[in-house]
């Protein structure tokens, strides 16, 4: 299951629908039942009619559980998701029918019409819309929901969506109650259980439009496909809004962009500079033909550019920014922002942007680095590069490699001070997949690590050398006295900046010294320091 776009915005043009109308609910239905439960075998014919009377107006989803038949084939189906939505109501009895998360939770067998036409008579704070794709080839579904609030909603609001299969006949009953015949079964919760966070404060005319994919399994029959949504307050419980599909699902506006997942920038940065991607999906009525973009780095617009082609409504591409540049710091925020559509302004308003995050590396001074390799059962596919940017050279590079779910280690040397590029590659576009994995650390400690990356993976760091010190015959000169218990004079011609490391590469000390300078190095242990000084460097032990 791929998510392919996630996006909310606040909406200031509505078009085509008009705030303050009510809005007609939908109510939810939660059913939880199980093949083996002689209750849910008297009951779920007449919970099925009432469900079927009320037309459009009820969104049924029924979930299996595990008993009092843990061998229910419609539970061993998807267990994760079944159990998370018992979670959610503490359900511990069958058969248990949950209406709009609060109005009704108990049998089915106490379910009216009555009771039905009170809860649709609740006004929605939301209008929502649902459609979706089969895909028989790929065996996937693809679902596209979008809805905006009507009025302001507080709480922390979620989107869940569900795939169901309407229909599910046995010619022979599979488990002891005698049922042969299932309604509404819940299939896969999109993209996960826990469903996407909205926002804890809605306000009138917020916006959300979502597009999910799922890799089909445990169908039985595809033509009984559907899906179906609902907006909750996963505090509360209240069901704000449900939604079912409808074949004449349309968009809201007609230019409307939006941005997800932006990627190709490495976690760990130090040449301030990316090529950053993003996806873009069309959630418009007319086709995406030309969308400019604007780059931030920490709040700074570093780059634009113009992409051209033809996008139709629903679909996703990944659009190539080009090569940015920026100034580095400690934490870093790239956010991608789409400006124009279609040579107008986009009618998303802000539903048009994606960032991602990223560190800027300081000094690994004088560390020891260690590449650890871990194959998968593909090991020759698997190949690596460590490049330093500076001089363009590549230092070391490895694979492809022989043994399959082998573990390789290699000690990584560098002799020269600079900005480094370490790159992994899988030839069959999949990462180290299974237990496999790549780890770079220094001294001990994780710089970054790896395994589902696809075709290549980079990040950078910057590296100074320290180890190969530099050796005085008289340390009097430098660096004094030379073993010491802690107190150490460092002498320097006009004024220097110093910087002392320990043994690990970690920075104890910087400063400045203009003649001579006492340092305590007492407080970080008895051992031996790296003391750096202008461009010379001296070895200093602390007994």
């Amino acid at each position: 299951m791929k998510k392919i776009t996630i996006v909310l915005a606040s909406m200031m043009m509505l078009l085509s629908l008009k705030l303050n109308a009510q809005n007609e609910r939908v109510l939810l239905f939660e059913c939880f039942t199980n093949t083996g439960c002689g209750p849910c075998a008297q009951q779920n014919p007449a919970l099925d009619a009432l469900i079927s009377n009320n037309g459009d107006r009820i969104a049924a989803i029924k979930y299996h559980m595990s008993w009092p038949a843990s061998n229910d084939p419609m539970y061993l189906h998807n267990t994760v998701d079944n159990n998370a939505r018992r979670g959610v109501y503490s359900i511990n009895a069958v058969p248990h029918t949950v209406v709009d998360g609060i109005r009704f939770s108990d049998m089915p067998t106490y379910l009216t019409q009555s009771m039905v036409n009170n809860y649709l008579a609740v006004e929605s704070p939301f209008e929502m819309r649902l459609g979706y794709e089969v895909d028989a080839a790929a065996n996937t579904i693809t679902v596209h929901v979008m809805g905006i609030a009507s009025t302001a909603v507080s709480g922390p609001v979620r989107l869940y969506v569900g795939v169901i299969e309407r229909e599910v006949h046995y010619s022979s009953a599979p488990g002891s109650n005698g049922e042969r015949d299932f309604y509404s079964v819940m299939k896969k919760l999109l993209p996960k259980a826990a469903g996407t966070v909205l926002g804890d404060e809605l306000e009138e005319g917020d916006y959300f439009a979502y597009t999910f994919t799922w890799e089909m399994a445990n169908i039985y029959d595809m033509s009984q496909l559907d899906a179906i949504a609902w907006v909750q307050n996963s505090s509360t419980k209240e069901v704000y809004q449900a939604c079912r599909s409808s074949e004449t699902f349309e968009p809201y506006f007609d230019n409307d962009v939006a941005l997800d997942n932006v990627s190709n920038v490495k976690s760990m940065n130090c040449s301030g500079l990316a090529q950053p991607k993003v996806e873009m999906t069309n959630f418009g009525n007319n086709p995406i033909t030309t969308a400019d973009f604007e780059i931030f780095v920490n709040g700074e617009s570093v780059a634009t550019m113009t992409w051209n082609g033809n996008l139709s409504t629903y679909e996703t591409t990944e659009v190539d920014l080009g090569e940015v540049g920026f100034a580095v710091e400690a934490q870093n925020t790239m956010e991608v922002r789409v400006v124009g559509v279609n040579g107008t302004n986009d009618q998303g308003a802000t539903n048009n942007y994606a960032s991602t995050t990223f560190v800027g590396t300081g000094d690994i001074a004088g560390k020891a680095l260690k590449l650890t390799i871990k194959t998968d059962e593909n090991p020759g596919e698997t190949t690596w590069r460590l490049i330093n940017l500076e001089t363009g050279a590549v230092v070391l590079e490895g694979g492809p490699y022989d043994q399959g779910n082998h573990k390789y280690e290699e000690v990584v040397e560098l002799t020269e001070d600079g900005c480094y590029d370490f790159t992994v590659y899988d030839a069959g576009g999949d990462g180290i997949t299974g237990n496999g994995y790549y780890i770079m650390k220094a001294a001990g400690q994780t710089l970054f690590a790896g395994s589902d990356f696809g075709g290549s993976e980079s990040n950078e760091f910057y590296y100074e050398v320290v180890a190969n010190v530099h050796e005085q015959e008289d340390l009097n000169i430098g660096v004094y006295p030379n073993p010491s218990t802690g107190i150490v004079n460092v002498s320097t011609t006009g004024q220097q900046k110093i910087a002392v490391y320990n043994m690990a590469g970690q920075c104890v000390f910087e400063g400045f010294c203009s003649g001579t300078l006492q340092l305590d190095l007492k407080p970080f242990g008895s051992g031996v320091y790296a003391i750096k000084a202008g461009d010379q460097v001296w070895r200093a032990v602390v007994q």
